[in-house]
């Protein structure tokens, strides 16, 4: 392995729901699947999803006028990707919790993002940069 891969673990409330989301919704692979948890290939990490209904996302941070959940995770990716990602959500008819928008326009860090819950209220944000290496930008 030549780069460091991120894992996370998140709480779910029902395997099936959550693996038609992770892999019929946003295209990502099971890798195992247990009765209480899926091991996920979260666009190049291992994204652990295990059964805990007692888990729960919260609505806690203020962006702008709009509440989110503090807790999220999401992926980076190209813009092209972003534009395939957006259009299977629309098609799968996930409602989206933050509508996609384009912010920070005309500077190095220009992107598409929008917000999702995933069935079991995980709160999963998907960012399309124009210039992905510059995600970390500070300008």
């Amino acid at each position: 392995m030549t780069a460091a891969i991120l894992h996370l673990s998140i709480p779910i409330s029902d395997v099936a729901a959550s693996l038609k989301f992770y892999c019929d919704v946003l295209g990502c692979q099971a890798t195992r699947v247990e009765h209480d948890r899926i091991d996920i290939e979260f666009f190049g990490h291992h994204l652990v999803a295990q059964l805990s209904p007692l888990e729960a996302a919260h609505v806690s941070a203020k962006v702008g006028n709009d509440e989110f959940p503090l807790r999220h995770f999401g992926v980076v990716v190209p813009a092209e990707a972003y534009d395939s990602l957006l259009a299977r959500m629309r098609q799968a008819q996930v409602p989206f919790a933050m509508e996609p928008k384009r912010i920070f326009i005309d500077t190095p860090r220009e992107q598409g993002v929008f917000l999702v819950y995933d069935p079991s209220g995980n709160a999963v944000e998907v960012k399309g940069l124009v210039r992905p290496e510059q995600v970390f930008s500070t300008t």
